[in-house]
This record gives structure tokens, sequence and C-alpha cells, in this order.
């Protein structure tokens, strides 16, 4: 068993009257969730950019590559690589808004928990 001098944690944050105030600044977290939500929606959508218009653009027949064996072997392989870029990208969009509900789920969570603990319940 430890010595009792190794036993005691430091003082915990919390309990340090001196220590500043936990501020979460409720507006500018939606600000952010709003500018997210607005990014990721570009990356869903029709635009240039877009997973969608990424497709488009770089979805080439194999006639773009030529008949001879080579030149199918090379567009093989970047029909490979484009459904491989087009997975990740895709793979990003969904992380990308899993992300932005974390985000606003741990938001509404410090709501609550800060209407909780100011909520005079003697009332």
């Amino acid at each position: 068993m430890l010595p009792p001098e190794d036993r005691v944690a430091p003082p915990w944050p919390g309990l340090d009257k001196d220590r500043p105030a936990v501020e979460i600044k409720r507006d500018r977290i939606k600000q952010l969730l709003k500018a997210l939500e607005e990014d990721v929606a570009r990356l869903e959508g029709s635009n240039e950019g877009a997973l969608q218009d990424m497709r488009a653009m770089t979805n080439l027949p194999e006639t773009h590559f030529g008949a001879w064996d080579t030149a199918k072997d090379v567009a093989r392989t970047a029909g490979k690589a484009h459904m491989k870029v087009g997975t990740v990208y895709q793979d990003t969009i969904v992380k990308y808004r899993a992300a932005i509900e974390l985000l606003r789920v741990a938001a509404y969570n410090y709501q609550d928990a800060e209407q909780a603990s100011t909520t005079n319940k003697a009332g």
C-alpha cells in the first residue's frame, strides 16, 4: 500500500475558488455549427468541388485512354482510383457530419447542465 503522502490526490480544479470559471459561448458555438453545416452542404451538393462534381469530372471512360493493352490497364487502374477517391470523399463527409453532431450534442449538454445547476429547485 502507498504511504499516505502518495495517496493524496492533487486538489481538484473544480474546487479551486481562485480558478477562473469555464465559460462556453453558445452564440459562438451556434455560429460555428452554422458555418460547418454550410461547409459540409457544399461538399454534398452539386456545385464545383462537391462529391457529385468530383465524380463527374474524374470519371473517364476507357476510350479516353486508348485501345492498346497498356492504355486499357491504365484505364482500369484509373477507374479503381476514381472509385477509391469517391469512397474516401464520401467517408469524409460522413465523418464531418458526425463531428458536427458531436459538437451540437456537447453544446446542448452544456446548456442543459448549466440550466440544471442554476435553476432554483427550492421554489
